[in-house]
């Protein structure tokens, strides 16, 4: 069994996709690291992933946010969403960024369905990236920036962008010709029993969509919309997961998770756009 760090080699020999986050040169496997031409080096994570970040950043996505998601996602509750994404993609074999992929879970749903694929994930967030190396894919973990992707132009056949902010020059840059976004946003009914248990008005559509008209060409649309039954615990789970919640104290959301809805709504609009 491979450990995580000859898994990261494994993926990085695989896709030859790295970039230099100092100068943009090609960065190859130098000893147990990465390296440039010209020498700059990016070290690799014992856990089995590279950082390329010269600061830390501050981000409401840690740990405890992402272990409830794992057990949401561990429930079932998005996997509508990982199929739909898979029929969405055109056929073939795919190079596929999951951009602010979080734990990873819909980057391994797809890998792990299709051995001759290859992936790579980033997220600004440690504790992400650090959860997903644990995701048993083989794929190329990055934390990283999406306003300054670590990665080659035209190195991906699609990207992911699930529920993400989007920078869509650097899509455009690391997309190979007539490579594909896919981007998952929210519906009105999204997570709507959170919602209506802080008062807040159902999601107000329209702008994501108006702003991707502008920066791509929709090539199809997909809503998937499901209503799960939750546990009083996977409500809680919900409750943590959520940013939507990232406003509140931890004591806010402890009490907003003793009072369970009995289903959770998950309301999601899929585009496939051309760059």
């Amino acid at each position: 069994m491979l450990s995580k760090r000859e898994k990261l080699y494994q993926a990085a020999e695989g896709m030859n996709a790295l970039r230099c986050p100092v100068c943009g040169g090609d960065l190859n496997r130098s000893g147990d690291d990465f390296a440039c031409g010209a020498k700059h080096r990016v070290n690799v994570n014992r856990k089995g992933c590279l950082n390329f970040l010269s600061t830390p950043v501050d981000s409401c996505y840690d740990a405890a946010l992402f272990q409830a998601r794992r057990r949401v996602f561990a429930a079932g509750c998005y996997r509508a969403v990982a199929d739909a994404l898979e029929e969405m993609l055109p056929q073939g074999v795919h190079r596929l960024l999951d951009a602010g992929c979080g734990d990873g879970w819909y980057l391994n749903a797809l890998l792990m369905k299709h051995d001759d694929w290859q992936g790579a994930g980033v997220d600004i967030s440690r504790d992400a990236i650090l959860q997903a190396t644990d995701q048993p894919c083989t794929a190329l973990w990055c934390v990283g920036d999406l306003r300054k992707l670590p990665f080659r132009d035209g190195a991906f056949t699609a990207i992911l962008d699930v529920l993400t902010p989007a920078n869509y020059d650097e899509f455009r840059r690391v997309l190979a010709p007539e490579g594909m976004l896919l981007k998952v946003y929210p519906g009105s009914g999204y997570l709507w029993e959170i919602r209506a248990a802080r008062g807040m008005e159902p999601y107000a559509e329209g702008q994501v969509e108006a702003y991707l008209r502008e920066k791509a060409t929709i090539l199809a649309e997909r809503r998937v919309t499901v209503s799960h039954p939750v546990t009083p615990e996977l409500w809680r789970d919900f409750v943590w997961m959520t940013p939507l919640n990232q406003d509140l104290s931890d004591e806010a959301k402890e009490q907003l998770a003793r009072r369970p809805a009995e289903m959770v709504t998950i309301d999601l609009h899929i585009a496939a756009v051309r760059m």
